[in-house]
């Protein structure tokens, strides 16, 4: 197991997330900030993979029925890409329901497809899209000895793999 070591990294670290908050999402924004200087990044950024903001990530199984809140997505992800030299994935460990996974899984396949174009680094929490809000807990549950701080070099782990391991997959219900 790799752990996340603080470098002279120069840059901005992505953060891909779910959908905008209706909420000032400042948990979110400090935990991603966390990630960011613990990778040694000297900026971050955030994007969504849907584009409309929902109370809670199940409410774009409502929301996402149509394209249109995925593929507007697309432009902000595509600019925010352009611009940072690693990504950490974060929008969630599970689909929506209903017609949305569909569009949900397409979106996933598109990104991946941008990932690999750019050769952009690419992070998760021990290997898996979690959102920073459940970064706390998932921690506290597999590093029970270690405070936030300690754990998260640990959890954040490098997906990027030219085999294709950590490829962007589904996430399992």
């Amino acid at each position: 197991m790799t752990i996340a070591k603080p470098s002279s990294r120069k840059g901005t670290l992505l953060a891909v997330l779910s959908n905008p908050p209706t909420t000032n999402g400042m948990r979110t924004l400090q935990r991603v900030k966390h990630a960011q200087e613990t990778l040694g990044y000297s900026s971050m950024a955030i994007a969504n993979v849907f584009a409309l903001p929902t109370y809670r990530t199940d409410g774009i199984a409502l929301a996402g029925v149509e394209p249109d809140g995925w593929l507007a997505a697309r432009s902000s992800l595509t600019q925010a890409l352009a611009s940072a030299d690693a990504v950490i994935l974060a929008y969630g460990c599970h689909e929506p329901s209903g017609p949305a996974r569909q569009h949900f899984r397409d979106q996933l396949e598109w990104l991946q497809a941008q990932l690999d174009a750019r050769g952009l680094a690419t992070w998760m929490i021990d290997g898996r899209p979690r959102h920073p809000s459940r970064w706390h807990r998932h921690t506290h549950a597999q590093y029970p000895a270690l405070t936030f701080a300690e754990a998260l070099p640990i959890a954040l782990m490098d997906v990027t793999s030219a085999t294709g391991e950590g490829r962007l997959t589904p996430p399992a219900r």
